[in-house]
């Protein structure tokens, strides 16, 4: 199969904030997020999607979607490609469409990117690069932005992230905390 390149740019927007607000349990929160592929990238992503729909049928067999991520660059296990198999193969019918294709293609790329953005989060919230974020950092961060949270409020979010019942939030807890709070909605 021939070299595929594809990057692209993560958008993500706010659109309406007292409607996307976020609030309850982290596993219900969502941020819209898409990625945007060039129109060369999105021809390559075609051309490797109907180098494999052996049948015509317009679906490629999730075993064969290996083949396509390799050919990325990444080297998922067998779990992680089972995961992103199955995030978009709702019906479970071992088959995929361009669109759940591409959809598995974007999840995988922003997943990969947004690591560097999450650290630079973190070490806005630590200011005093102590390699955690206390809860003065949040309440710090918190006035520099103009927003009002209670104590409790900013509590509350330290006791969601922190596993170890340090009271404060260190890099794994953090980046736990944000990967597992984000649910990337797809066109």
């Amino acid at each position: 199969m021939d070299d595929i390149n594809i990057s692209g740019t993560a958008v993500f927007s706010d659109v309406d904030k007292e409607k996307n607000k976020i609030q309850g349990p982290p596993e219900e929160q969502e941020v819209n997020a898409k990625l945007i592929f060039t129109e060369e990238q999105e021809n390559d992503l075609r051309h490797a999607f109907n180098l494999l729909d052996y049948t015509g049928e317009g679906k490629i067999k999730a075993a064969d979607f290996r083949v396509v991520i390799k050919a990325l660059g990444y080297e998922p296990t067998k779990e992680e490609l089972q995961d992103m198999i199955n995030a978009v193969d709702k019906g479970d019918t071992g088959k995929l469409s361009f669109e759940n294709f591409q959809t598995a293609i974007m999840r995988k790329i922003m997943l990969q990117d947004s690591d560097g953005d999450i650290m630079k989060s973190f070490r806005l919230f630590d200011m005093d690069d102590s390699g955690f974020i206390s809860f003065e950092n949040v309440k710090r961060v918190t006035e520099i932005l103009g927003t009002y949270l209670t104590d409790e409020e900013i509590e509350e979010m330290i006791d969601d992230a922190d596993n170890d019942f340090d009271g404060c939030i260190s890099v794994q807890e953090f980046m736990k905390m944000i990967k597992n709070s984000v649910h990337f909605v797809t066109p």
